[in-house]
């Protein structure tokens, strides 16, 4: 009874020209619209998510975005990677691959944090977002496999069949080092978001300025912007930044008839 009712109040709304949304949904609606929007206009099949923790991402597109193409989730935490694919049972589409991406191939020191989110190859820096010093701290060190989005992207092309990339970059501070394994496969990359830094959380981690003119110089245009967490408003510690390869920036903008999808 209860979901003929919901149904019924959502066909309404829709019929009055408006749009119900969970409240849950409403801190990242803007983003989710923004995101379904531009995975049509890219055509893309295939989301790369780097740095998927415990497939808070992953969720994230299929609940919000409303995506439904392949997922391949990057993780380096061993037991992060053993939950990730018992949840990928249920998803015929997500696969899961049980290491970093980085600048080199090679194995590297992993730091897993109080607040495993907050996992980094970097060390924390406390001194401008002290509320993060019980979450960000190192709990202990774990030795991981990293390797290039180069070298493994064609054995992944060749067994999953995706042609159209979105390349999602949130590796706390190291989404810079991804970029520069990346060579040659940058060039299939047809969209991508970065984690961009605004308040050092990480010694050495680039800030939102040198991130989004590096994947300026690799052929980038920006495209959209959101906070990430709505929990530390009203200060921006850190945003998703949202590009596109300038050969699929659409045209100038005529008038209404623009279309809304490159399909």
């Amino acid at each position: 009874m209860a979901s003929v009712l919901k149904k019924a109040i959502l066909n309404l709304a829709t019929s009055l020209g408006y749009q119900v949304t969970p409240h849950w949904r409403l801190a990242t609606h803007p983003q989710a619209t923004y995101l379904n929007q531009l995975l049509r206009w890219l055509d893309i099949d295939c989301v790369f998510d780097v740095g998927a923790n415990t497939g808070q991402y992953r969720d994230f597109l299929r609940r919000n975005v409303e995506y439904d193409g392949t997922i391949v989730s990057f993780e380096p935490i061993p037991e992060h990677v053993e939950l990730l694919r018992e949840r990928a049972r249920t998803d015929k589409k997500w696969h899961i691959e049980g290491y970093a991406l980085g600048s080199t191939n090679g194995e590297a020191a992993f730091n897993v944090m109080a607040g495993s989110q907050f996992s980094s190859f970097l060390e924390p820096d406390h001194s401008s977002a002290k509320e993060f010093s019980t979450m960000n701290v190192v709990q202990r060190q774990v030795t991981v496999q990293v390797r290039t989005l180069e070298s493994v992207l064609p054995e992944l092309q060749r067994r999953l069949g995706f042609s159209a990339l979105y390349l999602k970059l949130d590796t706390q501070g190291y989404d810079m080092e991804v970029a520069k394994g990346a060579g040659a496969a940058m060039r299939a990359v047809r969209g991508l978001q970065t984690e961009a830094s605004v308040t050092p959380l990480y010694t050495g981690a680039p800030d939102y300025c040198a991130a989004i003119g590096t994947f300026r110089s690799l052929g980038f245009e920006l495209s959209g912007l959101f906070p990430n967490n709505p929990h530390h408003f009203p200060r921006l510690h850190e945003f998703d930044c949202h590009m596109i390869a300038r050969d699929f920036c659409p045209p100038a903008y005529s008038g209404p008839e623009m279309r809304t999808s490159r399909a």
